[in-house]
This record gives C-alpha cells, structure tokens and sequence, in this order.
C-alpha cells in the first residue's frame, strides 16, 4: 500500500507542475492578478542581471542533471532498490528540481521579439498549446502510468513479475521517434513575446533535449538491439 501511495502521489504532483509550467510560459493575463507562483517574466528577487543569469542557468543545470543522471541504468543499479521504487523516486525528484525552476527563477524581461496582434500572434499560441498537445499524447503513446512507475509499482505489491520492456511504435512513436521531446520544444519556443530569460530557458532545455536523445538512443539500442535499430531507420 505505501508504495501505490509513493508512486500515485509523484503522479499527482508531476501533473500540478505541468499545469504550473504552462502557465509559467504562458502568463494569461486573466490569472496574473492572483497567480500566487513566479512566471518566466514576474516574480524573483534579484536586481542583478548577472546574478539572475547565474541563478538561471544552474536551475536549468539542476534539471538536468537530475534527469540525466537518475534517468541512467548504472545509477539505478547503485540506488540498490526495487526497479519500480527508483522509478518513483526519478519521478519525485524530477518534481523537486522543476518546482524548484519555478519558484526560484528570476527574470530576464528584456524583449527579443513581440508579434502584434493578428493572425501571427495567434498562431503562436495555437502552435504553443499543440506543442503540450504533442507531449501528452507522446506520454499517452508510451504508456503513461509505465512511464510514471505506477504500473511497474503495481506489479511489485501484487507481488508479480515485471513484464519485460517494449519498444514503443504505436501512436505518435510511428510518426516521431522522440514525440514528448518535440512536445516540449514546441512549447518553449513558440511564443509571441519572447524575452532573454524564456530563450535562456528555451535554449537550456534545448541543449538537454539534444544530449538527453543521444543517451535515450544508447540505451534503446542496448536494450532492444536489431530491432530498435530497424525501427529508426524505417520509420516514414
């Protein structure tokens, strides 16, 4: 029981922070009078510029790291617990380094671009909202209580065997290879106001998509073999 309440309650946080960072990114003006958490252009408390650089890009390095390191197999292997124990914990921690960007990032306002109103603007948003469309239904493609624990957990109080990884082709995975990675880069950069801190942010999680996919393939080639390797390459 105390691990479906472990695995079950990284689930519920990990969807308060998605809704939390959309907003974040996407600041609506009707929620900005009593939105009590930062956004990428309000809040902080530094006056600064060097140092709210400085504090920003560590926040996005913490993110990092914690996704890569924790995400590996040697390291799981070194937590010495139950697969799906690690996994949940992954997820946990995964939730205290985003919480963290959000409460502690400090604003860059300057303004790189902003579109005037009209069909470009809206576009921008229509684009903004698919790119967290993608990300959902990339997560629903892999299977998303698989890919928050909850299924692997389950199996362990039910004192099951775990079922033996799949390689995932079906939905958005038969058009995309990395369809939650495309997601989240489509949601960071398409904006119609873009400031020096939401590129810091941007151009951050970009570099972490590119080094995250080289490690993600590794792994999938390892795991999977010939048959992850013909699905790259015959993908449309």
């Amino acid at each position: 029981m105390g691990g479906l309440v472990f695995a079950w309650s990284g689930v519920v946080v990990m969807w308060l922070f998605w809704i939390c960072f959309v907003i974040f990114l996407a600041q609506p003006a009707r929620l900005m009078d009593w939105w009590p958490l930062p956004t990428i252009d309000r809040g902080g408390w530094v006056d600064s510029t060097a140092i709210s650089l400085i504090t920003d890009a560590a926040l996005i390095a913490l993110f990092g790291l914690q996704h890569s390191i924790m995400a590996r197999p040697s390291f799981k292997h070194l937590l010495g617990m139950p697969e799906p124990f690690g996994r949940c914990l992954f997820v946990h921690m995964a939730n205290v380094a985003l919480f963290t960007l959000i409460l502690l990032w400090q604003p860059l306002p300057a303004e790189l671009w902003s579109l005037p109103r009209g069909w470009l603007h809206d576009a921008s948003w229509a684009l903004f909202a698919a790119g967290w469309v993608i990300l959902l239904l990339g997560a629903h493609s892999f299977g998303i209580l698989e890919l928050l624990g909850v299924r692997q957990m389950q199996q362990w109080a039910d004192d099951r065997a775990a079922a033996p990884a799949r390689l995932k082709t079906g939905l958005l995975y038969r058009w995309l290879q990395h369809p939650m990675y495309v997601g989240v880069l489509i949601g960071v950069w398409i904006t119609p106001v873009m400031t020096a801190g939401h590129m810091l942010l941007a151009a951050g999680l970009t570099v972490y998509v590119l080094i995250g996919m080289r490690y993600e393939e590794r792994d999938l080639e390892m795991l999977h073999g010939e048959r992850y390797l013909t699905w790259r390459t015959t993908r449309p």
